[in-house]
């Protein structure tokens, strides 16, 4: 079963820089106008590292490293340690949540011996990026996201011990947004813990929850250099999927671009199939896709009928294992919408909305021909797919908050 240990982390010198103008969302979910922010803010932003802007992205990114380590920017811990990480944030239309968890080094391992298991298919190009990343730095600069299923919650109870001393960091995280994300790291005190977290994690296999390509890239450059230490380990941030904190927001789909799409020619297609429900606002429609499990997405158009929701007809011969965003790729966008598989794995002729409101945004800006909103994947549901050997399409599950790039960083050679 997994491997999960404590390592001796890299971190930012307090007494050189404020936390706050150096740590990063992840590379990944920013634009490049962000980025340029981020290079503003302070010349040793870790974006410099993840994401750097120069024409030898790479060459740069270890000068950088290497410079920083030298000028005591960045310095070793003392041990191997656990980390607790804690998330305070308010989720869309919600209140206010934390979410726990611990960061260490798991040992890698191939998904067919299912210690790590993934939620997801990759695409190639990602993972190139991050691979040449990781042969010039020998290092992980981000955690991935793990989940383990513990429903007798000691290994949250095990975290809370680790609470009662001043933390090592406090970051409060500016949203574009508005709004803000509180960031807190502390070092698990003591041995008896970090055992009984390591035990904890060693029974439950691990679902990835974000990561999967700097997953499978780490994976990929131990087999290709086994002679470097400590790279058959990788850095990651685990959390109970049982937990309050694990949040997971919807993914919506909004079409754009298909000329020969036709609202009512797909209404015709979709009542011949499925039972279709009209509403006279979208508030009421996605109240009743949430409540109603047989549902598998609200549309709307921008013509009458505005909202309709599409339900199976027969919901007792509906499948738990196969969700609604495959359902709405499968039985809907390809055979009655218009689109290919091709133009699907491509991300053509799709955004991918979290909000109503980006979603508003989105059709203020340019012509549209339909959304469809989906549900939040509950994590429970997940973990069946997973542990049933099933992939969920990409863009299905956005676990948020994002955590947060620059806390803390795994040397290889650092044990």
């Amino acid at each position: 079963m997994p491997e999960f240990l404590p390592f001796i982390a890299t971190r930012y010198n307090p007494s050189r820089v404020q936390l706050e103008n150096v740590t990063s969302p992840p590379y990944d979910v920013i634009s490049q106008e962000y980025r340029d922010l981020l290079y503003e803010r302070d010349p040793h932003n870790i974006i410099r590292l993840e994401w750097n802007r120069d024409s030898d992205p790479y060459g740069t990114a270890t000068r950088f490293f290497r410079e920083w380590k030298k000028d005591g920017i960045l310095r070793p811990d003392e041990r191997p340690a656990f980390y607790v990480y804690r998330q305070i944030f308010r989720v869309p239309d919600g209140g206010e949540i934390s979410r726990s968890g611990v960061i260490g080094r798991i040992k890698l391992s191939p998904y067919s011996e299912k210690e790590v298991l993934p939620h997801e298919r990759t695409h190639a190009a990602p993972k190139q990026d991050r691979l040449a990343l990781m042969e010039h730095l020998h290092a992980n600069i981000s955690p991935i996201f793990g989940l383990i299923s513990d429903p007798s919650f000691f290994f949250d109870e095990t975290l809370e011990i680790a609470t009662a001393y001043a933390p090592l960091a406090d970051v409060e995280e500016s949203l574009p947004a508005n709004g803000c994300i509180r960031h807190l790291i502390w070092r698990l005190p003591d041995e008896t813990a970090e055992n009984r977290i390591s035990q904890l994690v060693s029974h439950s296999p691990v679902i990835i929850a974000d990561g999967h390509h700097r997953y499978e890239t780490a994976v990929e450059f131990h087999k290709r250099h086994p002679e470097i230490p400590g790279a058959e380990h990788m850095m990651m941030f685990l959390a109970n999927l049982h937990a309050e904190g694990t949040v997971i927001l919807p993914t919506h789909r909004l079409l754009f671009g298909l000329d020969n799409f036709n609202q009512y020619h797909l209404l015709r297609q979709l009542a011949a199939r499925f039972e279709l429900l009209p509403f006279h606002s979208r508030e009421e429609g996605i109240a009743e896709l949430e409540r109603d499990e047989s549902a598998v997405t609200l549309l709307e158009f921008p013509e009458d009928p505005r909202w309709m929701l599409v339900r199976d007809s027969n919901p007792q011969e509906r499948d738990s294992l196969h969700l609604p965003a495959s359902r709405l790729e499968e039985d809907i966008l390809i055979p009655m919408a218009g689109m290919t598989r091709t133009q699907i794995d491509a991300r053509s002729n799709l955004l991918y909305p979290h909000t109503v409101q980006e979603v508003d945004e989105i059709e203020e800006s340019q012509l549209w021909n339909a959304v469809f909103y989906l549900r939040a994947v509950r994590p429970s549901e997940m973990q069946r797919v997973v542990e049933h050997g099933g992939f969920m399409p990409q863009k299905t599950t956005y676990f948020y908050p994002k955590l947060l790039t620059g806390l803390v960083m795994h040397e290889f050679g650092a044990q």
